[in-house]
C-alpha cells in the first residue's frame, strides 16, 4: 500500500470523508504510513501513549493479559483513549495478517484537532464509547448506546428487545435492555421473567446484578439481559450507563413519551443513535420534526445520529411516505413491517449496521462480462454468505436491483437471457437524430420497463445503491430513491451507444465511467466488509483477446477505450476490497450478449475459487 492509496481510504472512511482533500493532505503530512507483519506488535499494555493509530488495511486484535478483546476492523482509529488523557496504554494491539496503519505523533494529531473542530467533535464522541475500566480486568474495547423513542403505540419495547437479540446473535456480544417507567407497569417484563423493578434513587453498582432478568422473544439461547427503572421527575443516566458501558458492548434503552418531552437533550445526549419509531401519520411526523429541530440547535451533529424508521407495527392508515419525506427534509433509515418475517429481516438489517458487520456486495461493469454476477450470487446463496448491502454499476446495476428485489438467481438468469435478446436485435429505429448517442433513451428504458415494471426503491427486500455519472458535476453519485427502471438505465446508458437518461432534472450516463468498480460507494454508506466482483478484463486478458481479433467496429472501439480509462478507477477500488472475484473471460469478449449461461458458469467458478475466503471474512 502506497500513501496514494492510504489516501483513497481516509477520504472514503468516517469521520475523515467530511474533510477537504486539502485537510486530508495535511493530515496525511503528519502521518507515516507503517505495515505490520502477522504476530507484529503494535504497542504494549503500559506503553507511553505517543501516537494516534488508523487502520487502513488488515486486523489488529486488542488484548488485556492475552485475552481477546477486540478484533479492530479496516478504518478503525485507536491509541484514543490514553492519547487523551495522557496515561499508558491500557491493552497490547498486535497485528494478526499483514495490516497498513497510519500512525500520527500524537501533538502533531491534537494540533490538527484544533485546526478541524469538526472532526475534534467526532473524536471527543468517539473517546466516550472507548472504556477505560476502573478497577479489575479490561473486557469491553467499545461500548455503544442506543436509544430508542416512540409512542406507546409505535412498538418501541419489542423493537428495542428485538434489536438487542440480533445484536447477540450477529456481533456475538453482549447487550443489555433498559425500559426507564414512570410506573411499577413496564412492556419489558411481559418477554422478561423474574424482572425486578430497581429504583434509580437508590441504585448502587454492587446490587446492580440482582436487578437483571433475561429476556427473549424466541428462545433462551437469544437471551438478552434486562432492566427495568422506576424513575422520577429527573433522571441521572451517565453514572447509570458509564458502569453498564464496562460489562455490555450495546445498551439499549427507552424512556416514557411524558419524560421523554420534558428532558430530550438529557436522555439524547449520552446517545450515539436515536432510532426515532415514527408512525406514519401527520401527528408523528410532525412531532419528529420537532424532535430533529429542538435537537439541532443544541447539537448541530445530531441529526447525523438520528435515525428515523417508520413503524407499521399497529396501523393500518397512513401517509405516503414522500410526504413524510417533503415534511421532515430527511431520509428514512429504515421501515419495519407489521410484526412477521420481513418484521425480524429489518431488526436484522438494523443490528449489522450498528453491530458494524454489514457486508457489502460491489457489482461491477462489464458489457455481457456482468452476468458472470448471476453466477456469483448463486454461489454466495448457495453456500449461505451473508450480503447486507448491494451497490451496482452499469450491468451490474441491473443484477443488483434484481437481486434486491428477492428475485432469486436462477429468475435472474432467465430474465437476462431475454434482456439479452433484445440488446442483440438493435435496428435503426432505436437510432438516435441528432447524434446524442447511437441509440434512443427510450430505447433502453422500455427494455428494463418490461423488467421492473413498476417497482420503485421502496419495494426491495435488500438494500441497494445504483451507481450513475452525472454529466453536469462530472461526478459519480448513487441513487436510492425512483423508479428502478430509470435508475438502471441511467446507470447502463454507456456514452455514445445510449442518449443520456433525464432523471429528476439531471442527466445522468453509465456509472462505469468514473466507477466501474463501486467500493467506494459501499464504504460511504458503512459496510465493514466488502466483496468485489470486478468483471472488467485485465490488460492482458484485453491485449491476448485484441491479438486475435482481425476486425473491430465503432463499439470496440468505443467500449475498449472506456475500459482503458476504467483500469486505474478499478485499481484504487480493489484497494478497499476484502475479497476480490474476478471471473476467467479467456475466448469470450465483452458484446457476446448471447452467451448468458456460459458468462453465469465462469461467475460460479470464480466464487468457488473465493469461498473459503469469502466464509473468513463474513463469519459464515
Amino acid at each position: 500500500m502506497d500513501i496514494k492509496e492510504a489516501k483513497f481510504v481516509l477520504a472514503n472512511t468516517p469521520p475523515f470523508n467530511k474533510l477537504s482533500e486539502e485537510e486530508i493532505n495535511a493530515f496525511l503530512a503528519i502521518c507515516e504510513l507503517r505495515k505490520f507483519n502477522h504476530g507484529e506488535i503494535v504497542y504494549k499494555d503500559q506503553d507511553p501513549p505517543d501516537y494516534f493509530y488508523f487502520l487502513l488495511r488488515g486486523r489488529i486484535v486488542v488484548l488485556k493479559e492475552q485475552s481477546e478483546i477486540e478484533i479492530l476492523k479496516r478504518g478503525t482509529s485507536f491509541g484514543i483513549i490514553s492519547l487523551f488523557n495522557e496515561e499508558p496504554h491500557s491493552v497490547t494491539t498486535k497485528s494478526i495478517e499483514e495490516s497498513f496503519v497510519l500512525k500520527a505523533d500524537k501533538e502533531k494529531f491534537k494540533d490538527f484537532l484544533n485546526k478541524n473542530p469538526l472532526i475534534s467533535l467526532e473524536y471527543y464522541r468517539l473517546l466516550s464509547q472507548r472504556i477505560r475500566a476502573r478497577s479489575g480486568k479490561k473486557k469491553i474495547f467499545q461500548s455503544r448506546r442506543i436509544a430508542v423513542f416512540g409512542s406507546h403505540l409505535s412498538g418501541k419495547t419489542t423493537y428495542m428487545l428485538n434489536l438487542g437479540v440480533k445484536l447477540k446473535e450477529e456481533t456475538n456480544k453482549s447487550a443489555v435492555c433498559i425500559e426507564f417507567g414512570l410506573s411499577d407497569s413496564f412492556g419489558l417484563n411481559i418477554f422478561a421473567k423474574n424482572g425486578a423493578i430497581l429504583n434509580l434513587d437508590v441504585f448502587k453498582e454492587e446490587t446492580l446484578s440482582s436487578y437483571i432478568s433475561k429476556g427473549s422473544l424466541q428462545d433462551n439461547k437469544t437471551a438478552v439481559d434486562c432492566l427495568t427503572i422506576k424513575i422520577n421527575d429527573t433522571i441521572k443516566l451517565p453514572s447509570l450507563l458509564n458502569f453498564l458501558s464496562e460489562n455490555y458492548h450495546f445498551i439499549i434503552y427507552e424512556m416514557p413519551d411524558k419524560f421523554f418531552d420534558n428532558n430530550l437533550y438529557e436522555i439524547a445526549s449520552p446517545a450515539d443513535y436515536f432510532h426515532f419509531l415514527m408512525l406514519p401519520e401527520a401527528k408523528d411526523v410532525s412531532r419528529v420534526s420537532s424532535v430533529m429541530l429542538a435537537l439541532s440547535e443544541r447539537d448541530p451533529l445530531a441529526s447525523d445520529r438520528v435515525k428515523i424508521i417508520l413503524s407499521y407495527f399497529a396501523v393500518k392508515e397512513r401517509l405516503p411516505v414522500n410526504e413524510i419525506k417533503e415534511t421532515l427534509h430527511a431520509n428514512i433509515y429504515a421501515t419495519l413491517p407489521a410484526y412477521g418475517k420481513e418484521y425480524f429481516n429489518a431488526v436484522k438489517r438494523v443490528s449489522k449496521e450498528v453491530g458494524e458487520v454489514v457486508v457489502g456486495l460491489a457489482l461491477g461493469s462489464g458489457g455481457a462480462y456482468g452476468f458472470a454476477h448471476i453466477g456469483v450470487l448463486r454461489i454466495l446463496e448457495k453456500n449461505h454468505i451473508p450480503v447486507d448491502i448491494i451497490c451496482g454499476s452499469s450491468i451490474g446495476s441491473v443484477i443488483a436491483s434484481l437481486w434486491a428485489l428477492g428475485v432469486s438467481p436462477d429468475e435472474i438468469e432467465r430474465l437476462m437471457i431475454e434482456f439479452a435478446k433484445k440488446l442483440n436485435l438493435f435496428s435503426i429505429w432505436g437510432f438516435s437524430f441528432p447524434f446524442k448517442g447511437l441509440w434512443r433513451a427510450k430505447y433502453l428504458e422500455n427494455i428494463l420497463k418490461k423488467i421492473f415494471k413498476d417497482k420503485t426503491f421502496y419495494d426491495l427486500k435488500h438494500p441497494l445503491k445504483i451507481v450513475v455519472f452525472d454529466f453536469a458535476t462530472k461526478e459519480a453519485r448513487a441513487l436510492e430513491e425512483g423508479p428502478l427502471y430509470k435508475a438502471v438505465a441511467a446507470s447502463c446508458a454507456l456514452p455514445g451507444i445510449f442518449e443520456p437518461i433525464n432523471f429528476k432534472d439531471k442527466v445522468l450516463l453509465d456509472g462505469g465511467v468514473l466507477n466501474p468498480l463501486p467500493t467506494k460507494i459501499l464504504l460511504n454508506y458503512g459496510a465493514d466488509k466488502i466483496i468485489a466482483v470486478n468483471v472488467t478484463p485485465s490488460q492482458e486478458e484485453i491485449v491476448k483477446e485484441y491479438n486475435k481479433k482481425n476486425k473491430f467496429h465503432i463499439l470496440d472501439f468505443i467500449f475498449g477505450s472506456i475500459e482503458t480509462m476504467q483500469r486505474q478507477f478499478i485499481a484504487q477500488a480493489i484497494t478497499v476490497a476484502d475479497c476480490v472475484i474476478h471471473p476467467n473471460f479467456d475466448t469470450f469478449r465483452w458484446l457476446e450478449f448471447n452467451k448468458v449461461e456460459d458468462f453465469v458458469k465462469r461467475g460460479e467458478a470464480a466464487t468457488l475459487n473465493k469461498l473459503e475466503e469469502l466464509k473468513k471474512i463474513t463469519n459464515a
